[in-house]
């Protein structure tokens, strides 16, 4: 049996190393931009860009050139918002780069989805 003495030096290396493991080096996360969107802006206007993507794969894009037309509404719900395409993209590509937060961000994009279709004129 082990005795108490040793159980204890046995845990000191433990609790290290379980208190110095970071999941991810502060180095590997990407700094935020200065063009960067707070998370409440972002999480609408990434809903609504979702709706915009769902509605092209679906062919629901009036006219005849599809990729024009998304391009074209797209660039309105940017506008609409006053937000520049980069801002939207730097945003986007900084929380894709966050595997640890994503799906909490994602989840909101989706109860935002679930809002918007609860409050539609539709529904």
């Amino acid at each position: 049996m082990i005795g108490k003495r040793h159980f204890q030096w046995f845990l000191i290396p433990v609790a290290i190393g379980f208190t110095s493991c970071d999941p991810r080096p502060q180095d590997d996360i990407p700094p935020r931009s200065d063009i960067m969107l707070d998370r409440v802006d972002f999480v609408q206007l990434h809903a609504e860009l979702q709706l915009l993507e769902a509605a092209y794969r679906q062919r629901m894009l009036q006219g005849g050139d599809r990729d024009a037309s998304r391009a074209a509404h797209r660039k309105r719900i940017l506008d609409q918002a006053g937000v520049s395409d980069s801002a939207f993209t730097a945003t986007y590509e900084w929380w894709y780069s966050q595997p640890e937060a994503l799906p909490e961000l994602l989840e909101e994009v989706k109860q935002h989805l679930d809002s918007m279709e609860r409050n539609s004129k539709w529904n």
